[in-house]
């Protein structure tokens, strides 16, 4: 089950995007949301991250996290995620490979039990480590062809108290994707092609339910970083904030091993 928005998440959430020069004229939706993820400059990358997990009542839980993303020499991504901390979790795993043929391939390892389990079909519709982001939210890889994309026009918004001028553009994805999602707007930033907010809508009634901002970005070189992003689940009255702590990225492939990316590196306790 891959979608334009879970490209447009994963890039949010994992990737390091690299800014284009094209400009509005030249571009339709599909070949904005490509540019917006297609265009890394980073491949391989390491990032140290806080989960910070807030209650109906403000109260906020943390959890933190090592991510490692890697794109094969196939051009598949993959992404390793760890749970350092608290103790309750610590050593949970989460496996994605992007599988260009369908559904992205996840394995979710729980330590107590040593249970590996492969999260398909409507389990990608469940909260992931009792976030607001789905599986389905996580996945690492799609195109623009597994849905219909509208150029909304341009729009200026609020992020982090700046204006940032952006592509308002609203995807649909096809019935055969299975989503969770009836429909995603997403608003890309002109100047560097980073999604700065996406608003989500229930599949089953079409309601806004979630809403993204990438509040916080980084230039580092050539690349983008988001430093800083926060998903609003309007419909449980909880949100989720993604910070990262610390990064390096073009990583050398030598320090990535393919074994990382397998059940059995799960298996192994990593």
């Amino acid at each position: 089950m891959r979608n334009a928005l879970r490209l447009l998440l994963a890039a949010a959430l994992l990737t390091l995007l690299l800014p284009t020069a094209a400009t509005a004229e030249e571009l339709t939706a599909e070949q904005i949301i490509e540019k917006s993820t297609e265009n890394r400059n980073v491949k391989n990358s390491v990032q140290k991250m806080v989960l910070k997990i807030y209650g109906k009542d403000g109260r906020s839980r943390e959890r933190t996290i090592t991510s490692k993303l890697k794109e094969g020499e196939d051009g598949r991504a993959r992404s390793y995620v760890r749970f350092d901390a608290p103790e309750d979790v610590a050593g949970v795993q989460f496996l994605a490979i992007q599988n260009p043929e369908g559904e992205d391939d996840q394995w979710l390892y729980m330590p107590a039990g040593e249970i590996l389990n492969r999260i398909t079909g409507g389990g990608k519709k469940g909260y992931f480590m009792g976030t607001d982001l789905t599986f389905e939210d996580l996945a690492v890889g799609a195109s623009a062809d597994e849905g219909t994309h509208t150029l909304l026009g341009t729009e200026t918004i609020q992020v982090g108290g700046s204006p940032v001028e952006a592509y308002k553009i609203e995807s649909v994805p096809k019935p055969e994707m299975e989503s969770g999602y009836s429909k995603m707007v997403t608003w890309i930033d002109k100047a560097e092609f980073m999604p700065r907010q996406v608003e989500f809508y229930d599949a089953r009634k079409g309601e806004l339910t979630k809403r993204m901002l990438i509040e916080e970005v980084k230039k580092d070189g050539e690349a983008l970083v988001p430093l800083r992003t926060v998903m609003d689940n309007l419909k449980r009255g909880t949100k989720t904030e993604i910070i990262v702590e610390d990064y390096e990225i073009n990583v050398s492939a030598e320090e990535l091993p393919d074994s990382m990316f397998t059940p059995e590196f799960l298996q192994s306790g990593g």
